[in-house]
């Protein structure tokens, strides 16, 4: 009987190891993520990262479960990076309707206004976010779905689910960046239109020549 009662101690001991274990590893990871210990916390962190064009800062608040997964979320902030900075550039030369104008010539204009809230001034500070146990959803502006967010120790964003097939949205994304840097940089040439821009973006997207 007095076996059966050490034994009992040993695992409950052990138990309470492996408990305190992860409690140690949880507030570790805490402590190497700051800023993301709430969903408001973690879409913050993720709009000054891109403001301040600081990839790494802002990869660390996404989710990302293997290395197809962090090449796609390289691509999609390169790709919102390039769209924000053509956003700016297009509507200081060609006045404020221009990027409307650009977006209503693409065939997908969802893929470039996706990301408008990195850039919008207000949007964390107002976001409707609802949250329920390890997850949360962030009503993002329409025309776009609900953007999730699940905690992992910390608070992360849901840029891909799963099943979202993120070696195409890679490659989608890649030629969708080098695009638009190329519309960037011919702003102010002979000939150039918000109209033109967007025709030539869209060619080059779809692959046409």
């Amino acid at each position: 009987m007095a076996r059966r009662y050490v034994w009992l101690i040993i695992v409950g001991l052990m138990l309470l190891g492996i408990v305190a274990v992860i409690c140690v590893l949880q507030m570790a990871r805490v402590a190497l993520s700051p800023g993301q210990e709430s969903p408001q916390a973690v879409l913050q962190k993720a709009q000054r990262a891109f403001i301040a064009g600081d990839k790494t800062g802002f990869l660390d608040c996404l989710a990302v479960r293997s290395d197809h997964y962090k090449a796609a979320a390289e691509a999609a902030f390169d790709c919102a990076l390039a769209a924000h900075n053509l956003r700016l550039a297009l509507t200081e030369r060609y006045g404020k309707n221009a990027w409307e104008t650009f977006l209503s010539l693409q065939a997908d204009a969802a893929q470039f206004s996706a990301f408008d809230w990195l850039g919008g001034d207000d949007f964390v500070s107002t976001a409707a976010i609802e949250a329920k146990g390890d997850e949360a959803r962030v009503q993002l502006p329409a025309p776009h779905e609900a953007l999730g967010l699940r905690r992992e120790g910390v608070w992360r964003i849901e840029l891909f689910p799963r099943g979202s097939g993120v070696r195409e949205k890679r490659e989608s994304l890649v030629r969708a960046a080098e695009a638009l840097s190329k519309a960037r940089e011919r702003i102010g040439q002979a000939g150039a239109t918000p109209e033109s821009l967007a025709r030539e973006v869209r060619k080059q997207i779809a692959g046409e020549r």
